[in-house]
């Protein structure tokens, strides 16, 4: 092509960062569908600029048929041809357009990330691949919140939430892991999962993951809450079902004032709070939040412009650490793109009716059926 988005058009030039070519866009589109090529010549362009050529040499006018006899003709051919022809520009066209979109989000992710670098994961040591359960049609990202702004900072994670893309059925689903939850944390015994972030940060966090539940995960990305409070205010708020009594007053405790009520609209600092209430209600139900603004989210970017979203995704990247390396990170946004559409799921482990609480080394914790929630790990996300 000689316009619209290429390679080209998405690495910086002299340090600054790439423009999409919008216009250049749907002018290539257009040219497309009008049967026009990339230099707008006409249908049957081979791809050659128009130029003026000589008369052929050979003028002749061709015999004519003989007198009384059959006319001769190749009409099958000619529309064998013009069949052939129609198959094979329908073939370009559903090419190109192919080439547009992936040729897109590509662009669209290189911009994104000029200025990330990611922190790629290790093997886990603790546990084989082989035993782990996964499948070529799932993604699983692990997401971490720390309450902290400073993303680099060594600390417990407050909230994980597994984001499984599954393109076999088109879906995205959300599994929340409690953080109370007593499990073995490599190197450090028995303890709450949300020490292992503490101890070694994601790395241990996503070692641990598997050795007690045995899923696969792919990759991670870590965030503070002031990201969060930007991520909201970005996709201008999202809107809550409801806002509850005994969820008003905790927000009250807080600093938020906000009448209990139905379709809520919150900005980005009365959503961090919203999804970090737990005086009154227990861990599960702020899980549950969580994952709510999660969808949320999600629902909200696809509505909002891309290009004022690609200016969001760029100012938060740098915010993010994350494991997925720039162009790993194309093949997981064409996985993601069709699925962001269809049903978002939700789950939490662990799973009710497969636990118990207690106290372990002085701290409240949940006792879990490991393999109660491995099997519902395997339903839900495969």
């Amino acid at each position: 092509m000689n316009d619209g988005i290429q390679f080209n058009d998405i690495e910086p030039q002299n340090g600054n960062a790439p423009q999409f070519d919008t216009d250049a866009f749907n002018r290539r589109f257009n040219e497309i569908m009008n049967g026009e090529t990339a230099a707008g010549q006409p249908k049957g362009w081979k791809g050659t600029p128009a130029r003026k050529t000589a008369p052929p040499q050979n003028t002749a006018t061709p015999p004519s048929p003989p007198a009384g006899g059959p006319r001769q003709t190749n009409a099958p051919v000619k529309q064998e041809k013009k069949k052939k022809h129609t198959l094979r520009k329908i073939f370009t066209v559903l090419l190109v357009l192919i080439l547009i979109v992936t040729g897109t989000a590509a662009g669209a992710v290189l911009y994104v990330t000029s200025g990330y670098h990611a922190k790629p994961l290790e093997n886990n040591a603790y546990v084989s691949d082989s035993s782990l359960m996964s499948s070529p049609a799932v993604t699983n990202i692990l997401l971490m919140g720390i309450d902290t702004k400073d993303v680099g900072a060594q600390t417990r994670s407050d909230s994980m939430i597994l984001m499984s893309i599954d393109t076999l059925h088109a879906s995205i689903k959300l599994t929340s892991f409690m953080r109370d939850m007593y499990v073995e944390v490599p190197g450090h015994g028995e303890t709450k999962l949300t020490h292992a972030c503490a101890y070694a940060g994601p790395q241990l966090t996503v070692d641990t993951i598997e050795l007690n539940f045995g899923v696969k995960i792919d990759g991670y990305a870590k965030i503070g809450y002031e990201l969060f409070i930007e991520l909201v205010n970005g996709v201008d708020g999202i809107t809550v079902p409801e806002i509850s009594a005994a969820e008003s007053t905790d927000l009250a405790r807080e600093g938020v004032y906000i009448d209990p009520g139905t379709d809520i609209h919150l900005d980005g600092r009365e959503a961090l709070h919203y999804c970090r209430i737990r005086k009154s209600q227990s861990d599960f139900q702020r899980t549950e939040r969580q994952r709510e603004a999660l969808s949320l989210i999600i629902k909200k970017a696809l509505r909002t412009n891309p290009l004022k979203l690609l200016q969001l995704g760029k100012s938060l990247a740098s915010q993010v650490e994350c494991s997925i390396g720039k162009f790993e990170m194309i093949g997981v946004a064409l996985k993601a793109l069709p699925c962001l559409a269809g049903e978002i799921k939700q789950q939490q482990i662990p799973a009710d009716g497969t636990w118990d609480s207690g106290t372990r080394d002085g701290m409240y914790v949940l006792l879990v059926d490991k393999d109660a929630n491995r099997q519902v790990l395997k339903d839900f996300i495969y």
